[in-house]
């Protein structure tokens, strides 16, 4: 990383614009019609030295961690959390508030990071943040508790926007797959190790050292940025407070905001609460599909206005990679979920050692993410590794739906090994990838629908892998018809301690039955993981290193870029 960030100085700190490279651009033979962001010039980027580059990076690592940890810390930590609140009912809101507005106020930030400066909606958002994590750690009961995660859910949204478009801001286009790729490697580490740091705060000092440790962190952070980030603000024409207001979209927002909501509330419902006939989960799809088509005429009417522009949305590069991004998170998100259940339900062990038996998968996961980080910073080409995620992942994942209860480690570690270094290869490079065919004002709002369809399709899959996991154990334990036995104290024993609840002499056909829902768990993460490659087909393949040579001199049979998909 040091080699990276020091040929990140070595870039001119100002070049006239005829002069600056171009990426080169090119479909059957014929060239393509330059892009906006490749005509960026070192202009555009803004000039730091190597001590203030480093520190702008490590405030937002900073930054991306404490969000990272937010979202699993709490697991190791509910049990306690319960026993303290004296209530079981809201348990299931303990992560959905956290998880719901994070991915519901994605685009809203990303519009707001298009026309406003980057580094004051930053601090916004990290503010925002800080005080649901303080309102956490204080909560006296469990609904300020929920107040608390919801808020920094929120603010969440904005932190993983608002550090990949501050890299976009200060570091040239062919550096930033390096840069992006330990981002997106931080954001998976501390996803896996969180439940880890969480039991260590329960059982050594509090629970509430789960929410407390952010503000040290997010505190330091925002000083760093403060003091050495120094971003030029987007032009901004004199404006009235109603002018300023619509340019939002408020509309788009009101209806976007509720119809996420509603949907992913009623697949977390769906089957487990209530029945998928109940009035309470059709009135919340009707009211999803209502304000959703609602939202999309808002969006057509308000074009280039809009919370996510038409003219970005239907480029073939932004969907193409939104549409990755979904898959590959959603397979993601269903094996970094549900294996370590595997692990403690099936093989017994208890919350952390379970983190530890998955650092197969992180491992393998952040090594795959920083080699086509570094790869596509020193070659220039990247969708070879898109490719690559869909055809590992797929092979990692068909592989674990074999396991069974008696599966042996070098299997679970194996099959972890392949699905996580193959989804590392293409983690952190849909944002990349998008820049290119975008001007610096789309830039943000490309990347924050890439996010956007990562973090939903991440969401929406573990409410449907737990839809699969909940249906269908209570389906196959009472196929064995044990006695005078409520299937529900197994679900509500929970991972690690249903054992108790279930007669010895009938124990390993409940592990087989546990076992087999789980498998339908991995089959869907398979499936997911197989749908990516549609995500892949339509990219073009092109370099992320400048030419030497401008637009309209591309030189005779030059192959360095092509289009596949054309």
């Amino acid at each position: 990383m040091d080699q990276v960030i020091a040929d990140h100085q070595k870039r001119p700190s100002s070049v006239t614009a005829d002069k600056e490279p171009q990426l080169q651009l090119a479909s059957q033979g014929e060239q393509e019609p330059q892009s906006s962001a490749s005509s960026e010039n070192a202009d555009d980027i803004v000039p730091t030295t190597k001590l203030q580059f480093l520190v702008i990076f490590v405030a937002l690592i900073l930054a991306i961690f404490c969000v990272a940890l937010d979202n699993t810390i709490i697991v190791t930590a509910i049990p306690r959390i319960t026993d303290d609140y004296n209530t079981l009912n809201d348990v299931g809101w303990y992560g959905s508030a956290f998880n719901l507005p994070a991915a519901a106020f994605i685009p809203f930030f990303g519009k707001i990071y298009a026309i406003r400066s980057t580094k004051i909606t930053f601090l916004a958002a990290l503010f925002i943040f800080e005080v649901g994590s303080l309102i956490s750690a204080v909560a006296p009961d469990s609904i300020a508790f929920i107040v608390g995660r919801a808020v920094s859910g929120a603010g969440s949204a904005g932190i993983f926007n608002g550090a990949l478009v501050t890299i976009t801001m200060i570091s040239p286009l062919e550096k930033r797959p390096a840069y992006q790729s330990v981002i997106g490697g931080t954001y998976a580490i501390a996803t896996i190790t969180a439940p880890l740091i969480g039991g260590a705060f329960t059982d050594l000092v509090s629970w509430r050292w789960c929410f407390y440790i952010n503000l040290p962190i997010g505190g330091l952070a925002a000083v760093m940025l403060i003091m050495v980030l120094h971003l030029p603000s987007p032009p901004r024409p004199k404006q009235t407070w109603l002018q300023t207001l619509w340019s939002l979209d408020p509309f788009g927002q009101v209806l976007f905001l509720p119809s996420i909501i509603c949907i992913l509330i009623a697949l977390q419902w769906a089957g487990t609460t209530y029945a998928w006939s109940n009035a309470r989960i059709i009135v919340l799809i009707v009211i999803f599909a209502i304000l959703f088509v609602a939202f999309i005429i808002n969006e057509l009417r308000m074009g280039s206005k809009a919370t996510i522009p038409p003219g970005v949305a239907c480029k073939r590069t932004v969907a193409a990679t939104s549409c990755f991004a979904f898959f590959n998170y959603a397979q993601f998100f269903i094996f970094v979920y549900f294996i370590p259940i595997y692990f403690q339900a099936i093989k017994g062990v208890d919350a952390k050692q379970s983190g530890i038996d998955t650092i197969p998968l992180i491992v393998a996961n952040n090594v795959g993410s920083l080699l086509s980080g570094i790869l596509t910073t020193t070659f220039g080409t990247y969708i070879q590794y898109f490719y690559g995620c869909s055809i590992l992942t797929s092979i990692g994942g068909g592989l674990i739906t074999t396991w069974q209860v008696d599966s042996s480690s070098s299997k679970w570690i194996g099959y972890q090994v392949i699905s996580g270094f193959g989804t590392g290869l293409a983690l952190a490079l849909p944002q990349v990838v998008v820049q290119p065919d975008l001007s610096p004002q789309e830039i943000p709002i490309g990347i924050s629908m890439t996010i956007f369809f990562q973090f939903f399709g991440g969401a929406l899959f573990v409410s449907i892998g737990n839809n699969i996991l909940n249906s269908k154990l209570v389906s196959y334990v009472n196929a064995i018809g044990i006695p005078d036995f409520d299937v529900g104290n197994v679900l509500q024993a929970g991972a690690t301690e249903f054992r108790r609840t279930v007669p010895v002499e009938y124990l390993p056909q409940v592990l087989t039955a546990y076992n087999a829902a789980l498998r339908l768990v991995f089959r869907a993460g398979l499936a997911m993981a197989c749908f990516s490659v549609l995500g892949a087909l339509p990219l073009k393949w092109r370099s992320m290193k400048p030419s030497k040579k401008p637009m309209g001199e591309i030189s005779e049979g030059n192959n360095e870029v092509f289009d596949t998909a054309a």
